[in-house]
């Protein structure tokens, strides 16, 4: 087998100040600034004739109709590497951190419909290909070694379940609200560092949580990974490259949830990187690998999509609701029921618009030695992320949320029988009850494969 040769790229991906961000209330808003750029990182991994890719990126995600109906991002993305690289796309891996004081990239705005947002859109895939091109380009024989730890404190399950049934969220407890259940968190880090021959490491760190520290306001962020990402790399040297991969986090939020504040961004952020850098060094205590297994596969799994009205009656329906509050003052005692009917007809309408057809959904798994990579595209939650793990013949596996497209949260079938927002009737939850499950039941199915052969 020949060795190991890993590259490495960064690239600033922060896009104009008009492109929007998915913000609550209002739902659609411009930036006023960029606090911390975003940026794409990507490596390269070659050993014995295979290579695998993986790139990052400061993003709420990556949905596959980002450049329109009749066109795939994920897809043309790889396209483009492919071309230029003996990757094969099987082989490729696109994330996002799913940082939310970033675009809306997860497509519940339909943003392609605006022709300049259709156009910077263009530039982010191409910012992407060559950001995976150039790590390509920078192949250099390297060792690779892993480090894990965990980081209690950061996270904690967002839907605590009272004895009445109820989903509470923490920080607006029902007063009458005895909670029973927690709910599951996965508080572990994996380390992979990659000691490269006359160049600066690079990092894949793989941990679980919600980056909305600060969502939403209109100062641009990455959140707690960007901070993590930066003081890693700080640490390590400026040419270092520190990738952070988002795990099963659809429901695990930081323990003050939402705070908007960046002096928690920065608290967070250390404690995350922080517990990087003890993965770095347990990894550079052992001698590391120069020659790995890498292989990969990938299947698009066919689930049912969720229900909604169709497009024509939910339309009316919010055209309907729009009026009935048009004609009542802000002060009137009618004005927040009103207001609510609107709203969720708003987002009737947008789950509607993505009709009721099956989903096309991709899983793909990569091997890298003896870690596993098993992907999802959308926001799996915690518990099916364990029970991958649990089952994944790997000696070590890591959950790639938010990767290879975005459909809303992949929740499990009990999560319907209680509630909360991550059911509710909106573009967010398109995956219909039981498709999590068929996704992960996939991903476990590509795992053994890739580690039986």
């Amino acid at each position: 087998m020949t060795k190991l040769r890993v590259g490495a790229a960064k690239a600033d991906i922060s896009p104009p100040l008009h492109i929007p961000y998915l913000g609550g209330e209002p739902r659609y808003g411009e930036f006023a600034g960029i606090h911390d750029p975003l940026y794409a990182r990507a490596t390269v991994l070659s050993c014995g004739g295979q290579s695998v890719g993986i790139l990052s990126a400061d993003a709420l995600g990556l949905s596959t109709d980002l450049l329109g109906p009749g066109r795939d991002f994920i897809a043309e993305v790889r396209r483009r590497v492919a071309a230029e690289t003996d990757l094969d796309p099987d082989g490729i891996l696109l994330a996002a951190t799913h940082a939310h004081s970033t675009p809306d990239t997860y497509g519940i705005l339909r943003l392609w419909e605006k022709p300049e947002c259709r156009a910077w859109f263009e530039v982010f895939a191409g910012h992407l290909a060559w950001t995976l091109i150039r790590a390509w380009r920078d192949l250099t024989p390297a060792r690779l070694g892993l480090g894990q730890t965990r980081v209690p404190g950061v996270g904690a399950n967002r839907r605590l379940r009272d004895e009445q049934g109820r989903i509470c969220s923490r920080g607006r407890m029902p007063e009458d609200a005895t909670i029973i259940d927690e709910g599951c968190c996965d508080d572990s880090l994996l380390v992979l560092l990659v000691r490269r021959e006359g160049a600066a490491p690079v990092v894949i760190a793989n941990f679980a949580c919600h980056p909305v520290t600060v969502q939403v306001q209109p100062m641009m962020s990455a959140d707690y990974p960007g901070f993590a990402c930066a003081l890693v790399e700080q640490v390590l040297g400026s040419d270092s490259l520190c990738l952070f991969v988002q795990g099963a986090a659809g429901d695990i939020n930081p323990v003050n949830d939402a705070s908007g504040e960046f002096d928690d961004v920065a608290s967070f952020g250390a404690m995350v990187g922080g517990g990087i850098l003890q993965g770095v060094g347990q990894a550079r205590l052992a001698t590391g690998a120069e020659e790995v297994v890498l292989d990969a596969a990938r299947r698009v799994v066919t689930i049912a999509a969720r229900q909604a009205p169709d497009v024509d009656t939910a339309r009316a329906a919010r055209e309907e609701a729009v009026a009935a509050l048009a004609r009542v003052s802000r002060g009137a005692p009618e004005f927040p029921r009103l207001y609510g009917v609107a709203r969720a007809a708003d987002e009737t309408y947008r789950l509607a618009q993505f009709g009721s057809d099956p989903l096309a959904a991709e899983v793909q798994a990569l091997r890298l030695g003896d870690v596993g990579i098993a992907t999802f595209p959308g926001e799996l939650f915690c518990g099916l992320g364990l029970r991958v793990k649990e089952r994944s013949p790997a000696p070590l596996t890591v959950i790639a949320a938010c990767a290879n497209g975005c459909l809303g949260y992949l929740h499990p079938e009990e999560a319907w029988e209680h509630g909360g927002y991550e059911v509710g009737m909106g573009a967010w939850c398109r995956v219909a009850a039981g498709g999590s499950e068929k996704l992960a039941a996939a991903a476990e199915d590509l795992m053994r494969v890739l580690f039986a052969r």
